[in-house]
C-alpha cells in the first residue's frame, strides 16, 4: 500500500520509572513481527534503549521511535523514559500522540510520575490504554491498582480482563463479567443507565459500540494486566492497541504544516523530529520555517521498524526526520495554524555550575553545550562573562550524571557539575509604577499588578500607537519579555502583569537605543518598588520504606518541614504521599537509604510554589544588568548618563482622524 493511503496511528508509551515499559515494547515488537528475538533491559540489547549510557544504566534518557504493522494500521511507537529527571522528553512526545499506553506496576501501583503523565495525557485528551505489569511479583495485587486509578486518579475504567497471580507464581486472566463492563460503561454514559435501571436487555452490537465509541473519545479507558518479562498479556495489549486507539484521519490536501517536537545534532548536521500535522512533504521541498524565512528539506527519514529508511514523501500523520532546516523543538513549518495547544509540564528543580577540568575546553564546552540545548531547550544553557562561569537547569542528579556522561562520549569533555541552587522566581506583592526617559522625545512608563498564583508573566500594552509608534511598542514587549528571565535577585518573574501605561517619541529625536536604555530600568526601578518576594518549589513526594522503619522516616520528613500521610500498608511495606520544600530534599534520597538499608524509595515532582523561607537566594546575573544604573547605562550600553531622565517636550496632539487611530489600533489589538 502506498504511504500516502495509509492508516497511521502515533502511539506513545508512558510509566514511572522501573514499571516495565521498554520491555512490554520488546515485545510489542516481537509479536508484530518486527524482531526475532527479545532483547531485555538487564543484559542492554533492547532495541530502543540504543545509546551506551541507557544500556550501561538500564535506564531510558531519550525517545525512541519504532513502527509495525497492525492490522490495517502503521503504528509509530514514541518509547518514553520514565526516571522523572527526564520528564522533557515525555512533555515532547505526549504533543504529538493520537493515543497511549500507560504502564504502571501492579507492586508500586501509582507513583509519582504517573499522576504526572495523566494529568498531561487528560489536559491533550489523548485515548489511553492502561497496563498493570508486573503480575508475576510478589505482592502484585491487580485490583488494588484498579482501586487506585478509580479513587485516585478519577479514572473511569473500562476493565477488559481479570488478572489473578495464582500462588505458584504462575497468572491467569479472564475476560471480565459482561455485567461488569455494562456497570462501567453505565457510569459514564445515560443511554446505557437508563437500559440498566429499566431492566432491558443490552445487545452485544450496541455494547461493543459503546466501548469503541466511548474510548476513542476519552470517556472510558481499558484496563488490562499481566507480566510483559513472561510475555503474559502483551496479545491482549496488541488487541487492545487496534480496538480502542482511533488513526489520524488524513488532511493530504491541505496546506503544509508540521510540529516540530524534538531536535537530534549529529554529524549530519541538525534533524528535526516532526508530526505532519495536514498537507504533504517532499524531499527538497522549500518551506516556511518563520516569518519570512524560507529553507529547503534535503533529507526525509522515517521509522521502518527499528530502521530510519529514506522516502521521498511523507504525509499528514506520519512521523518524520527531516535534515536541512535551521528548527527549534516546538516550531511549527508551514502553516502556523495547525497546532492544536502545547502541554507543558515540565519544571527544572536545580541550577548548578558546569565547569571544565581543563580551562582552555571552556570554549569547546559552550560549543557542547550549545548542542544539548538545542536538543533540550529546558537545559537553558548560560555563559557568564564576567565570571567566565557556565550554568545550565536540570530536573535532578540522576540528569547532571547523564550530561556529564554525554559530554564525556560525544564530545571528549570532563567536566564537573557541581553548586545544585533550587530554582526560586521573583513575584510582586503590591502594584507600582514608574518612568524612564532618554533625550527630552524618548519615554514609557510601566505598571506592574500582581497576579494570582500561577498565572504566569503577561504584558501588555495600553498605549496608543499615536503616542508611541508601533514599531518601538514591539521593541519594548521584546526587551520586557527577554528582562522578565532575570529579577533583581537573579530568578524569573512570575505571576504578575507588567502594563506599558504610557509613551512617547518623537519621529526625528528618537532612536531605538533610547528604548533599549529605558525599558529595562523603567522595569527594574518599578520591581524596586513592588515589594517583591521569592517562590520556591514544593515537592510532591512519594516514598515506600519497611514498616519497621517508619518512626525514624517520619522524624527525618518532620525536620525537613514535610507533610506525609500513610496512602498504603501492605505486606510490612508502607507508602508515604505528601509535600515538602524543595530546597530542604536535596540530600534526602541518600538519608533515606541510610535509615532504611537501602530498601526505601523516593520519588517526587514539583506539584507548585509557595513563598520561600529564604528571602535572600539569589543567582548571579548574567547579561547587561540594570539593577546598577550607572554601571548598566555606561559600561553595558555604552552611552551617557546625561540624557537619561531627561524632562519630555510636551506630547503631540492626537491624529485628528479618529476614525484611522481607532482602525490602526483594532489591527494592533492596542488600547489607550
Amino acid at each position: 500500500m502506498d504511504r500516502k493511503d495509509k492508516r497511521m496511528l502515533t502511539l506513545g508509551i508512558f510509566a514511572h520509572a522501573n514499571a516495565g515499559k521498554t520491555t512490554i515494547t520488546e515485545h510489542l515488537l516481537y509479536h508484530t513481527n518486527v524482531i526475532d528475538s527479545i532483547g531485555r533491559v538487564d543484559t542492554g540489547n533492547t532495541v530502543t534503549d540504543n545509546m551506551k549510557v541507557e544500556q550501561e544504566r538500564g535506564i531510558t534518557v531519550r525517545d525512541s521511535i519504532v513502527s509495525f504493522e497492525l492490522n490495517d494500521k502503521t503504528i509509530q511507537l514514541i518509547d518514553t523514559p520514565g526516571h522523572v529527571d527526564f520528564s522533557a522528553e515525555v512533555e515532547r512526545a505526549i504533543n504529538v500522540l493520537d493515543g497511549a499506553i500507560l504502564v504502571i506496576s501492579g507492586v508500586e501501583g501509582l507513583e509519582a510520575q504517573t499522576y504526572t503523565i495523566w494529568r498531561a495525557l487528560q489536559e491533550k485528551n489523548i485515548p489511553v490504554i492502561i497496563f498493570i505489569n508486573k503480575m508475576d511479583r510478589q505482592g502484585a495485587d491487580y485490583h488494588r491498582v484498579i482501586a487506585e486509578l478509580q479513587n485516585n486518579l478519577k479514572v473511569p475504567t473500562l476493565t477488559l480482563r481479570n488478572v489473578i497471580q495464582n500462588e505458584n507464581g504462575t497468572i491467569s486472566i479472564s475476560y471480565s463479567k459482561i455485567e461488569n463492563i455494562i456497570e462501567e460503561i453505565s457510569m459514564v454514559d445515560d443511554e446505557i443507565l437508563k437500559k440498566c435501571i429499566n431492566g432491558y436487555d443490552i445487545d452485544g452490537e450496541l455494547l461493543a459500540k459503546k466501548m469503541y465509541d466511548l474510548t476513542h473519545n476519552c470517556k472510558l479507558f481499558p484496563v488490562i494486566g499481566g507480566s510483559a518479562l513472561i510475555d503474559v498479556g502483551v496479545e491482549d495489549l496488541v488487541d487492545a492497541i487496534s480496538k480502542y486507539i482511533p488513526t489520524t484521519s488524513k488532511n493530504i490536501d491541505s496546506e503544509l504544516s508540521a510540529y516540530v517536537f524534538m531536535i537530534r545534532v549529529d554529524e549530519n548536521g541538525k534533524n528535526a523530529f516532526v508530526k505532519i500535522l495536514n498537507g504533504n512533504l517532499k524531499n527538497r521541498d522549500t518551506v516556511s520555517v518563520g516569518e519570512n524565512k524560507l529553507e529547503k528539506v534535503k533529507n526525509i527519514t522515517v521509522a521502518d521498524g527499528t530502521k530510519m529508511i529514506p522516502v521521498d514523501q511523507v504525509y499528514s500523520g506520519d512521523i518524520a526526520i527531516i535534515n536541512g532546516l535551521d528548527v527549534k523543538c516546538g516550531q511549527i513549518i508551514g502553516n502556523q495554524k495547525g497546532f492544536d495547544k502545547y502541554i507543558s509540564f515540565v519544571k527544572p528543580l536545580l541550577t548548578m555550575e558546569v565547569n571544565p577540568d581543563k580551562k582552555e575546553d571552556t570554549i569547546e564546552l559552550m560549543r557542547a553545550l550549545k548542542i544539548l540545548n538545542e536538543e533540550d531547550p529546558y537545559l537553558n544553557v548560560r555563559y557568564n562573562e564576567r565570571t567566565n562561569s557556565i550554568f545550565c537547569s536540570l530536573m535532578g542528579e540522576v540528569q547532571s550524571q547523564i550530561v556529564k556522561t554525554l559530554l564525556e562520549e560525544r564530545f571528549g569533555l570532563n567536566v564537573n557539575i557541581e553548586n545544585p541552587i533550587v530554582i526560586h522566581k521573583e513575584i510582586p506583592t503590591v502594584s507600582a509604577k514608574a518612568k524612564a526617559t532618554y533625550t527630552t522625545v524618548s519615554g514609557i512608563e510601566l505598571e506592574i499588578t500582581p497576579l494570582e498564583r500561577g498565572s504566569g508573566f503577561k504584558y501588555v500594552s495600553k498605549v496608543s500607537t499615536d503616542f508611541l509608534h508601533l514599531k518601538y511598542q514591539r521593541q519594548v514587549e521584546r526587551l520586557i519579555n527577554y528582562y522578565s528571565k532575570q529579577g533583581l535577585k537573579g530568578w524569573e518573574l512570575t505571576d504578575m502583569e507588567v502594563a506599558l501605561i504610557d509613551g512617547q517619541f518623537d519621529s526625528m529625536g528618537s532612536d531605538p537605543m533610547h528604548f533599549n536604555i529605558i525599558t529595562p530600568l523603567a522595569l527594574f526601578r518599578c520591581l524596586k518598588q513592588a515589594k517583591m518576594k521569592l517562590l520556591e518549589p514544593i515537592l510532591k513526594y512519594i516514598i515506600t520504606l519497611p514498616e519497621k522503619d517508619l518512626s525514624l522516616v517520619i522524624k527525618l520528613l518532620s525536620s525537613k518541614n514535610g507533610v506525609y500521610e500513610i496512602t498504603n500498608h501492605f505486606d510490612q511495606i508502607i507508602t508515604l504521599e505528601g509535600e515538602v520544600p524543595a530546597s530542604n530534599m536535596m540530600n534526602f534520597p541518600l538519608e533515606l537509604s541510610m535509615i532504611t538499608s537501602g530498601r526505601g524509595t523516593y520519588t517526587s515532582y514539583v506539584s507548585r510554589y509557595d513563598i520561600s523561607k529564604n528571602q535572600d537566594a539569589e543567582i548571579e546575573y548574567i547579561g547587561a544588568d540594570p539593577r546598577n544604573e550607572t554601571t548598566f547605562v555606561i559600561n553595558d550600553m555604552k552611552a551617557s548618563m546625561e540624557p537619561l531622565d531627561k524632562t519630555l517636550m510636551k506630547k503631540k496632539k492626537e491624529s485628528r482622524s479618529k476614525f484611522a487611530r481607532q482602525q490602526k489600533e483594532k489591527e494592533y489589538g492596542i488600547k489607550r
